[in-house]
């Protein structure tokens, strides 16, 4: 299903030549021969996460029937007021988000039932956040279903590959050594192989959802190889979604957006060129809340041993260094992060999902101000 701004065009593997596509809400009828329709709905009705309108359908072909949904949509850059900007429906959108990796401490890799999906993305939404970043993990499509249903986009991160060297990856990065070239870097060609394969399955996986927007090639260099011929090729597959090749550092020469991490220093925006300005990560403060942990370890970028000391810090953050600077080219904000990860107690909820650590009405109507700022 690939969407524009007034209709979708569907393509059908298999079935009977001639096939009856119905609008459940509607009831319009568009009838047609071969693999391919375009339907143009009577009413138009855009997606966004603060309206996820959707069209479901029914597609019947002989004795087959099957049961759907499309929504209308586009993402894209473009520039406003002379400042790249990240575009939803045409119009400038900010996507304030959150690191989501997706872990449960009811079942690690997946919660013990689709309630844990649910419950974290109308969490995110709570606190006025429109966006998920789903980092190098790829979910069962009930995940996605319900960010198009429930309404948040989706930045998804392909998997990383091959080894992780911290010297490389991360030590040189932190002390400023940002600007590395790739070409000589994992070189395994079963590697390369299997990370190409992937990162096509995961295209054709998510193709079809309305939330998917965005997609990171590499984070941080993990595994990062060719990153520039990895971003046409990408590209080449799905035009529609936009593209981070290399989100953190080693930026070579191809991505859509200007991709930082900023962890240990504040935000600054420095040079702004042609791209809009993704902070893909940042934050990642830490509070432990007692009697709602994993263990004795603690790992997060600046720690608050009090609650309310946490929560004024991240709102000053959000205040000082963030909200200033988005009338000046962000385009898309992902604080580390949405839960706490076992040792990780960065998160925004414990791990149990039973503590919120900061006043929800406080912090949703600081995003809604820092939204209107690129209007």
């Amino acid at each position: 299903i690939t969407p524009s701004l007034t209709s979708v065009n569907i393509r059908v593997t298999g079935g009977e030549d001639k096939k009856r596509l119905t609008l459940t809400d509607s009831g319009e009828v568009f009838e047609f021969s071969g693999d391919e329709i375009t339907v143009s709905p009577e009413k138009i009705r855009l997606w966004t996460p603060e309206n996820p309108e959707i069209y479901r359908y029914c597609l019947e072909s002989g004795e087959d029937r099957i049961e759907g949904y499309f929504a209308l949509r586009t993402v894209g850059v473009g520039k406003v007021d002379g400042i790249s900007r990240l575009l939803l429906n045409g119009e400038p959108y900010l996507f304030n988000g959150l690191l989501d990796q997706g872990y449960f401490p009811d079942g690690i890799f997946l919660p013990a039932t689709y309630d844990g999906y649910r419950d974290d993305i109308l969490l995110a939404k709570r606190l006025g956040f429109n966006t998920l970043r789903k980092h190098i993990k790829i979910e069962p499509e009930i995940f996605y279903y319900l960010c198009d249903t429930l309404g948040i986009a989706v930045f998804q991160d392909m998997v990383n590959n091959s080894n992780y060297s911290f010297i490389l990856d991360t030590a040189l990065p932190t002390v400023g050594f940002k600007r590395l070239s790739d070409r000589y870097r994992h070189k395994n060609p079963r590697s390369r192989k299997i990370f190409e394969e992937q990162m096509y399955a995961t295209i054709e996986r998510l193709y079809s959802f309305p939330s998917v927007v965005y997609y990171t090639v590499f984070n941080e260099g993990w595994g990062q190889f060719s990153a520039d011929e990895m971003y046409k090729k990408a590209k080449a597959a799905d035009p529609t979604r936009v593209y981070d090749a290399t989100s953190g550092w080693f930026t070579q020469k191809e991505s859509d957006v200007d991709s930082r991490h900023v962890y240990f220093k504040p935000v600054k925006l420095g040079k702004v060129g042609e791209r809009p300005i993704v902070i893909s990560e940042f934050g990642g403060y830490s509070h432990r809340v007692e009697g709602h942990l994993f263990g004795d370890k603690n790992y997060g970028y600046r720690t608050y041993s009090d609650c309310a000391d946490f929560e004024d810090a991240f709102v000053k953050l959000y205040e000082s260094e963030i909200e200033p600077k988005v009338p000046f080219g962000v385009s898309a904000l992902v604080y580390t992060q949405v839960s706490d990860v076992e040792d990780e107690t960065n998160g925004l909820v414990t791990y149990d999902r039973k503590v919120v650590k900061v006043n929800e009405e406080r912090i949703k109507a600081m995003m809604e101000r820092i939204k209107a700022k690129v209007k």
